[in-house]
């Protein structure tokens, strides 16, 4: 969403460390293609979540939420009616219900408008 990019590895380093703080068993990774508005992955993702085959999902960053509204309710809507938890391992924010949500969507909103803000103000 931000466009910030870290090696693979790396993200695993921090989403493990974040899994094991918390006492979350974590198993495998999911990598999205490098492609502009790809979701492949994501998608089929969120199938398996929806299917219960895994209790929750860590992202390695907010910045890692499509941009798109709809895919992210589809990602929300899991959580309300599965009772399943969204880790984002680098901002350490856990989401487990609506209010959660409510936030996660406040700090995409604020992402949102400090991209598209002005990057100096002339006084």
């Amino acid at each position: 969403m931000d466009g910030s990019i870290n090696q693979q590895k790396v993200q695993n380093l921090v989403i493990r460390d974040a899994c094991e703080k918390r006492g979350f068993h974590y198993k495998l990774s999911f990598t999205e293609y490098g492609i502009k508005d790809c979701y492949l992955n994501y998608n089929e993702m969120l199938i398996d979540f929806k299917k219960s085959k895994f209790d929750g999902i860590a992202f390695y960053s907010l910045a890692q939420l499509p941009e798109k509204k709809t895919l992210r309710t589809n990602l929300y809507n899991i959580i309300k009616t599965g009772k399943k938890k969204i880790l984002f391992s680098l901002e350490n924010i856990l989401v487990e219900n609506k209010k959660d949500i409510e936030k996660i969507e406040q700090l995409v909103k604020l992402k949102f408008f400090v991209k598209k803000s002005p990057k100096l103000i002339k006084v």
